[in-house]
């Protein structure tokens, strides 16, 4: 697990969305997120976001190399990252199924 990971677990967080800036696929990632999140009814997580145009140290220590990413840490095990714009409905619900 990435140090950034590891820092996101220990602090009870388990989602990142890594964004660039408001680029046009950063944005349908937010919003694909949110909806499905809401959709799910997934309401009791609160996914941070990381601009890598702000903060572009952070693709190092989170082991990001592209955007939009969504990372998802566990208690155990290394963390996932799905990539894209998170349009895929079937493959977010899969890779958020069990928050």
């Amino acid at each position: 697990m990435t140090r950034g990971a590891e820092a996101l677990a220990d602090s009870g967080k388990r989602l990142i969305l890594f964004v660039t800036g408001d680029a046009p696929r950063s944005c349908r990632a937010r919003e694909n997120l949110a909806a499905a999140l809401r959709d799910l009814e997934i309401g009791d997580v609160e996914p941070t976001e990381i601009d890598l145009v702000e903060q572009p140290a952070q693709t190092l220590v989170y082991g990001v190399f592209a955007t939009p990413a969504l990372l998802r840490t566990r208690t155990t095990g290394k963390p996932e990252v799905i990539y894209g714009d998170l349009s895929e409905r079937k493959a977010l619900e899969r890779f958020l199924a069990g928050l």
